[in-house]
């Protein structure tokens, strides 16, 4: 303890044994990968001249690199003489180290260098339901065949919400209703995703080709919040309201009434009980995106998820996506 000017001073004492340790150890981070492959080159070859062959360098350059290492680290690896070189003790146990660094050197350079190739990573997509389930499993599923490292984290949301999860870096690219351009964002068209009329089988619209929304709103609705914008002047008696896609079409299928939905929305739902109806006069559809932030750029893994999204594409006439062809292809059928 040092008293100075009242104050009591707590001083800190370092032996000559800790001072050397300490600058030993800040003097060995010096020591570069090329020296590590040099000295285990010559305990490999047992031959300076071997082993400066092998590394096309020059023997007296071989040997000063040698020398360096030793003086570092303060012991001798070699014993040499005219005819022979030995590894010692010390020798020994450093070169099992210098393996050991330099593997670790080499297996982490390859996994950054998959990094950068877009091979592994954990990418956060952000989605609506809807999209989350007609278009990221087939998404992922070419994905885990192309590239099988890379983890896929998906998080579904409401559109506004997922364009705060893209600007907070909370998620890497979103799949969802288009936004208004902004600076701070990319947006990539992928199709347009149309609505359309469900209604219970047996009712009098499941049997119509199309139907016009007017003819649509004659009948009770069950509304689907959330769901798509109706055309102007058309002005349904809403019987029921739901939140999810499933929850309508259950009680749709129950007879309740009829509704509208994105095609998109319809791998959500149970269709052994309703009947899909091509809606006209006029065909609404909304755009979809994928959407990811301008700054900072993304990560090379999600470059290769998004590069894989942009190849699912709706179809922009018919509104279909891979997970709903079969559908589509039945209430098109009737046109």
């Amino acid at each position: 303890m040092l008293t100075v000017m009242g104050a009591t001073v707590r001083s800190t004492f370092f032996t000559v044994k800790d001072l050397k340790c300490s600058n030993l150890c800040a003097v060995r981070m010096n020591l570069t990968l090329a020296q590590l492959r040099l000295v285990v080159a010559v305990a490999d070859s047992g031959s300076f001249t071997d082993a400066a062959e092998r590394a096309l360098i020059s023997q007296p350059a071989l040997s000063r690199a040698v020398q360096d290492v030793e003086r570092v680290l303060g012991v001798r690896l070699f014993d040499r003489t005219t005819r022979s070189v030995a590894v010692t003790a010390d020798g020994r146990e450093f070169v099992r180290v210098a393996r050991e660094i330099l593997t670790g050197a080499e297996n982490g350079l390859a996994r950054f260098q998959a990094y950068r190739d877009g091979h592994h990573g954990t990418v956060t997509v952000g989605a609506l339901p809807a999209l989350a389930a007609c278009v990221l499993p087939f998404a992922c599923r070419r994905l885990a065949e192309e590239r099988p490292d890379i983890r896929v984290r998906v998080l579904e949301a409401d559109a506004m919400q997922i364009l705060d999860h893209i600007r907070a870096g909370r998620a890497d690219i979103a799949v969802t209703e288009a936004p208004e351009p902004a600076p701070d964002l990319r947006i990539q068209p992928i199709g347009d995703d149309r609505t359309v009329a469900v209604a219970p089988t047996g009712h009098p619209l499941a049997a119509a080709a199309t139907a016009s929304w007017r003819q649509w709103a004659r009948h009770p609705v069950v509304a689907y919040r959330g769901g798509p914008h109706l055309p102007a002047g058309v002005k349904p008696s809403v019987a029921y309201e739901a939140d999810t896609a499933a929850t309508v079409a259950a009680m749709v299928a129950a007879g309740l009434g009829v509704a509208a939905m994105p095609l998109s929305a319809l791998p959500l739902t149970s269709q052994e009980s309703i009947a899909v109806i091509p809606l006209t006069h006029p065909l609404v559809s909304r755009p979809l995106a994928v959407v990811t932030r301008t700054v900072p750029a993304i990560a090379p893994s999600a470059e290769t998820v998004l590069g894989i999204l942009r190849s699912v594409r709706f179809d922009p006439l018919s509104g279909r996506a891979p997970a709903l062809v079969d559908v589509t292809q039945n209430a098109h059928s009737r046109t």
